[in-house]
């Protein structure tokens, strides 16, 4: 499972081979465009590692144990205050489901290599930075691209 936090965001993937993705809705942001499974944002005290349990817990009913998560990218938006932290793991309990369906209007689960054309650039970005291994993305123009 894959899952990137932002400084105040959390959002999630999950599998290696796949990547679960949540179709946003009635958020402002993004509506009607893929997103990583799990958005939210820390709580005061709270650790990255437990927010992502948390969010996760409660977008998409799965537990996830702490001690199971990998740090992969952290990737800082041009010209955003905030940054994104991903997390792996292969481990969870439970099937992912839409808890939040005032949110969300879909989660599926895609091939990395076969994403949607409606998901989010940054995202797409995101997934491919995780597969070449690049640990930093200061994001300097990159969500332009088109991959």
């Amino acid at each position: 499972m894959l899952i990137p936090i932002v400084y105040d965001k959390i959002r999630i993937l999950i599998k290696r081979k796949q990547i679960l993705l949540q179709e946003r809705c009635n958020t402002g942001y993004m509506d009607g465009q893929y997103d990583m499974a799990c958005s939210g944002h820390l709580e005061k005290g709270e650790s990255m590692a437990m927010a992502i349990v948390r969010e996760a817990k409660e977008e998409i009913g799965i537990e996830i144990n702490e001690n199971d998560l990998k740090m992969v990218p952290l990737i800082h938006p041009y010209q955003q205050d905030y940054i994104n932290v991903f997390f792996e793991t292969q481990k969870y309990n439970g099937t992912p489901e839409i808890k939040e369906k005032e949110k969300c209007d879909n989660l599926e689960w895609f091939d990395i290599d076969q994403l949607p054309e409606n998901i989010i650039i940054r995202n797409r970005n995101v997934i491919k930075n995780i597969h070449l291994g690049i640990l930093y993305d200061d994001d300097n123009f990159t969500h332009q691209k088109n991959y």
